[in-house]
C-alpha cells in the first residue's frame, strides 16, 4: 500500500487546503483572462439567437460592468474545469488505489474535459436555439407585445443551460465514481435501464420545447452516454 493512505489526518487536510488554493488560483487567473475578452465572449453568447427576432436591453448604468464581471467568473470556472478535476482526482484517487497513476489521472481529466466541451457545444448549438425559439414564438399572436429581453436575463438563462448541458455529459464519470464507491454497479444499471430512460425523458422535458423531436434530441445523447457508462463499469475494475 502507498504511504499516501497512511498520512496523518492533518496531513490530508493540509493537502486538501493546498489543492483548493491551486483550484482557486486557477479560477482567478482564468477569470482575469475572461475579463480581458469579455466583449468577445458576450458577442459569442448572443450568436445562437442572432436570427431570432428579439432585442436585448440594459436597464441599469452598472449593468454592463456587472455582466462582464459575471461572464468573466463563469468563463474562469469553465476554463479552469480541467485543473479542478485534476486536483480533485489527485486528492481522492489514493483512497481507491495503492498508488497514484498519473497516466490514469490525465486520461480521466482529458476524457472529462472532452465530454465537458461536447456538452457545451450541445447546449450552445441545440438546446439554446430550440428553447429561445420556442419561448419567443409564444408571443407571435400577441400583437401588442414585443419581445425584449434584458441582457442579464438572457445570459443567466444561457449560462444555466450550458452548465446543465455540460454537467449532464459528465454522466460516465459520475457513474464510474459511484461504481468505485460501491453505490451502484453494472447489474443495477442494466436492471433499471427502462426506468433510467424514462428519467432521461423527464429531464429532456425540462430543457426542451414540448415536442417529441426536441426531447429525442436530448434523450439520444444521454442514452448513448449511459450505455458507455455501463461499458466502462464493466471494463474498468
Amino acid at each position: 500500500m502507498s504511504s499516501e493512505l497512511h498520512k496523518p489526518f492533518f496531513d490530508h487536510l493540509e493537502e486538501l487546503r493546498i489543492r483548493i488554493i491551486k483550484s482557486i488560483f486557477s479560477i482567478f487567473v482564468c477569470t482575469a483572462i475572461g475579463y480581458v475578452f469579455s466583449d468577445n465572449i458576450i458577442e459569442l453568447l448572443i450568436l445562437p439567437v442572432e436570427n431570432i427576432d428579439v432585442s436585448f436591453q440594459v436597464l441599469k448604468i452598472t449593468s454592463i460592468f456587472l455582466i462582464k464581471i459575471g461572464i468573466s467568473l463563469v468563463f474562469g470556472l469553465f476554463l479552469s474545469f480541467p485543473i479542478m478535476i485534476y486536483q480533485f482526482l489527485k486528492f481522492i484517487l489514493p483512497a481507491f488505489e495503492g498508488k497514484i497513476h498519473y497516466t490514469k489521472i490525465l486520461l480521466i481529466v482529458f476524457s472529462c474535459f472532452i465530454l465537458f466541451v461536447i456538452g457545451l457545444f450541445f447546449g450552445y448549438f441545440v438546446l439554446i436555439p430550440l428553447s429561445i425559439t420556442f419561448f419567443s414564438s409564444l408571443s407571435i399572436n400577441l400583437n401588442s407585445i414585443s419581445v425584449n429581453y434584458t441582457l442579464e436575463n438572457y445570459l443567466v438563462y444561457l449560462i444555466w443551460i450550458l452548465v446543465i448541458s455540460s454537467s449532464i455529459f459528465q454522466l460516465p464519470f459520475i457513474i464510474m465514481l459511484l461504481n468505485r464507491l460501491g453505490i451502484i454497479n453494472r447489474e443495477y444499471l442494466q436492471n433499471h435501464r427502462k426506468h433510467i430512460i424514462v428519467l432521461f425523458f423527464i429531464i429532456a422535458a425540462f430543457f426542451t420545447p414540448p415536442d417529441p423531436i426536441s426531447q429525442i434530441l436530448v434523450v439520444v445523447p444521454l442514452y448513448i452516454l449511459f450505455e458507455i457508462s455501463i461499458l466502462l463499469t464493466q471494463k474498468i475494475k
